[in-house]
């Protein structure tokens, strides 16, 4: 299994970090509980394992129900519920020697220029340093504490932030750490033991609870899609890949024989830099991207014979094989009867055909796509 210490990231290569999302008024009102279904006196009455077993009970439902940063968003104020703070963040990260790269995070309750300038101090952050490789033990400081760098009780302190504890968990299939800060702005307010208990309970259910909430991600939709769903998985801007269905390993396969859903192949990372604002066109495969919560949703079909066509070969064929003749054809694409027919010519030759009468089965055929939005990018 690969590890986050093996994990061929093209970090020196890659862009800017993303920027954190704020979410906390990503919805209005509180999310619907889960808990509040069953009968009888099934919620929080003060006890440790009541209040953890309540929250968790919602976590998985929220889960099940909200997009990203929709379900990050009704988790701060579940975790409300449990444990005193004022704000916080989450996200999936990898360790470096240089510091921890985000690949995605959530702010909550912190101002947009919380992130950039945690950039500038993340190689001193102490809760960085000190839970590397520690996974599900809380640790908490004060910006008081005389061991903490000037420079991150600085940035503390520009923020208001007076208390901090933060807790990760990794998961060994993906390779990526799952961290959970909070924040209290009172001094007279450090976490305690017990608070650090919590968020260590919690912090493995989060992880599990994000990785439900990708897959309903990549789900949500299909159902609404018809003919063959293409193959899905969300990734960061490095090309680490969050979530996955195999079948989109086994389309990329067809392109990239050694590929896992790991880390996307090299002409990917570089397309998804370079915008990917249209499909990715390769020899056998095709790939649609969605810019979703600071993260990436991709759609992978095998490439249709169509893709072979130029635009108005599409067109052309198209046209010809609802029924419209070589003129009316013509008249509907503003060309001659002439052009037409090369047209057509030169799509019978690409795509192997003998008569018209085969139109319509590669007209429905699954995985096509309108070659007039397809760009080739050369892998």
């Amino acid at each position: 299994m690969i590890r986050n210490a093996d994990r061929p990231m093209p970090f020196d290569s890659a862009p800017d970090m993303p920027a954190a999302i704020a979410i906390d008024t990503y919805a209005t009102g509180a999310p619907s509980t889960r808990s509040a279904d069953f009968e009888g006196p099934f919620c929080s009455d003060g006890s440790a394992v009541r209040d953890l077993s309540v929250l968790l009970l919602d976590l998985y439902a929220l889960a099940n129900q909200t997009g990203i940063g929709e379900f990050e968003n009704g988790f701060f104020r579940l975790l409300g519920a449990l444990l005193d703070f004022d704000a916080g963040w989450t996200g999936v990260t990898t360790h470096t020697p240089g510091g921890p790269i985000m690949h995605n995070s959530f702010t909550w309750g912190l101002p947009d220029s919380f992130f950039p300038d945690w950039i500038k101090v993340r190689d001193c952050d102490p809760l960085a340093i000190g839970t590397l490789g520690v996974y599900g033990r809380a640790m908490a400081i004060s910006v008081v504490d005389p061991k903490v760098p000037p420079r991150f009780r600085n940035w503390a302190v520009k923020h208001g932030l007076a208390q901090l504890m933060v807790v990760t968990a990794h998961d060994h299939r993906f390779g990526l750490t799952t961290f959970l800060s909070v924040y209290r702005r009172a001094l007279d307010k450090p976490f305690s033991a017990d608070d650090a208990h919590k968020v260590s309970n919690v912090i493995a259910h989060l992880a599990a609870a994000l990785t439900i909430n990708r897959s309903f991600q990549l789900t949500r939709e299909r159902g609404a899609t018809p003919g063959a769903s293409p193959a899905r998985a969300i990734c960061d801007s490095f090309g680490a890949v969050h979530q996955a269905d195999k079948a989109f390993e086994t389309t990329l396969r067809q392109d990239w024989p050694l590929y896992a859903n790991q880390t996307l192949p090299q002409p990917l990372i570089d397309w998804l830099h370079g915008g990917g604002a249209q499909p990715y066109t390769g020899e056998r495969v095709t790939v649609h991207c969605v810019p979703t919560a600071g993260l990436f949703q991709l759609e992978a079909r095998t490439r249709s014979a169509l893709d072979r066509l130029s635009p108005r070969e599409l067109v052309a064929i198209q046209h010809y094989g609802d029924g419209l003749s070589h003129k009316e054809v013509a008249q509907r694409m503003g060309i001659s009867p002439t052009t037409v027919r090369h047209y057509l010519r030169c799509a019978y030759r690409k795509l192997g055909m003998h008569d018209k009468s085969e139109i319509p089965r590669l007209l429905a055929a699954p995985g096509r796509q309108d070659s007039a939005t397809a760009t080739k990018v050369d892998a």
